[in-house]
């Protein structure tokens, strides 16, 4: 089975929803995918931010954004990240980047998983694709 790995390093939301586009893309058709998650994104994967994102534009831009959004009925990251879990997509958390933010394990979503640079690095060089964000 043909595997993709994502590593989304910045809390963006339109980084954040490619990648996640990407990953249901992939196991739609049948891929295998790994989305590892480190730097300032680590926290969009806790509870306090439960898969939302920070727009990162002044605030005319964000509201357009957010309005653009909700005309094409496009769905927020929380729902996607949501829809990816139940699609068997698995997320990996930077241990280190979570400590750096003050949080810990209990502080991640439900069915997020914590990992380390070399967790990642085994398992881009098993992909088929790997994507950075």
């Amino acid at each position: 089975m043909p595997k993709l790995t994502i590593l989304l390093a910045d809390n963006s939301m339109d980084k954040l929803y490619h990648g996640l586009v990407l990953a249901l893309d992939a196991r739609s058709i049948d891929w295998t995918v790994k989305f590892f998650v480190t730097s300032q994104a680590v926290s969009i994967f806790t509870k306090k931010f439960k898969g939302k994102s920070k727009l990162r534009l002044g605030f005319l831009a964000r509201l357009f954004v957010e309005s653009e959004m909700k005309r094409m009925k496009l769905p927020d990251t929380s729902v996607l990240i949501e829809e990816a879990i139940k699609e068997g997509v698995e997320f990996y958390v930077d241990e280190v980047g979570l400590k750096i933010a003050h949080l810990g394990k209990e502080d991640l979503l439900d069915n997020v998983k914590l990992s380390g640079g070399i967790t990642y690095l085994k398992e881009a060089q098993d992909s088929d694709v790997v994507v950075t964000l």
